[in-house]
């Protein structure tokens, strides 16, 4: 993380300090992460996982993946993910290194991501698909330029966007090369035990905090300004919870809308606040919770 606010342009990353790095395990798990942004820590998982489904049999030593839709575990455009296998030295999977930074340029209708009229997301700015970005230690850069330049808005922020990358490519390979070490000293079946322990952990603590709230069904409404209403209801019993969002408003108009994968985040947070232990936010602690969202809500678009 330090590396890349220091090697960033922007002023987001450097002085806003809107980016994150975590580490995943090797199905893509978050299991560690610096005291970044808490959205982006707990969906980046999505994104990790989403590379691993549709990259993975194609990805290698020296590969790195960039990405942005939201519908793959990205939150709205301007956050750009860069992902990286890391492999120990007989070529096992030891995890993912991953960095989430926020771009003040993205392209589209208007500078900001966010025009208010905007209904499709080409209209909030370049959406970028998993891409490989660093091909066998060889970057492709010219891959990227192309993406951010096409369509009826493209970026207008080139190079402060090329620059950021990477930034955010030199923080992965920071990190990669951190646990790489880590598993020549230590050994890779160990730095697997461990990963396995921390999330065993969380999940653990977890369950204590539920298992410290009162069994019994909890509700809540709120309205946005224009009447659109988000809706939870939360079931505890014993060391486990349901989180359900049905009764949340269909497909919002505008670009109000969210994705799975910011409301897993979300529900990950509040569940790591409640554990009063400091631990690596990870995604052990969602193991305890079941999160409901009715498909078609503005939740889940």
């Amino acid at each position: 993380g330090a590396l890349l606010r220091f090697t960033a342009r922007s002023v987001n990353m450097r002085e806003r300090l809107d980016y994150s790095c975590a580490i995943f395990t090797p199905t893509g798990e978050l299991i560690a992460n610096g005291p970044h942004m808490p959205v982006h820590l707990g969906s980046m998982g999505a994104s990790v996982r989403h590379v691993l489904e549709v990259r993975g049999s194609a990805l290698g030593e020296g590969d790195t993946v960039l990405l942005n839709d939201p519908f793959h575990g990205g939150t709205h455009l301007p956050d750009l993910t860069v992902v990286t296998p890391v492999y120990d030295e007989n070529d096992l999977l030891l995890g993912w290194t991953a960095s989430r930074a926020h771009h003040a340029e993205i392209g589209g209708m208007r500078p900001g991501s966010m025009p208010p009229s905007a209904t499709t997301l080409a209209e909030e700015g370049v959406v970028i698909n998993p891409m490989k970005i660093i091909e066998a230690g060889v970057p492709r850069f010219d891959r990227l330029e192309s993406i951010l330049g096409e369509g009826p808005w493209p970026s207008r922020c080139l190079e402060d966007n090329l620059a950021d990358v990477r930034a955010a490519i030199a923080a992965n390979h920071a990190g990669a090369c951190s646990l790489h070490d880590l598993a020549k000293s230590a050994g890779s079946g160990q730095v697997m035990d461990a990963m396995k322990q921390l999330h065993d952990h969380a999940s653990d603590l977890a369950m204590q905090a539920i298992r410290a709230l009162p069994d019994g069904s909890f509700k809540a409404m709120e309205e946005m300004d224009d009447g659109t209403p988000l809706a939870v209801t939360i079931d505890i019993d014993g060391d486990r919870a349901r989180v359900d969002f049905t009764g949340t408003s269909g497909v919002h108009p505008g670009n109000l809308n969210a994705t799975e994968a910011i409301v897993r985040s979300v529900v990950l947070y509040v569940f790591r606040l409640l554990v009063d232990e400091d631990i690596p936010l990870n995604e052990g602690c969602l193991k305890p919770l079941k999160v409901i969202i009715p498909e078609g809500c503005m939740l889940a678009p």
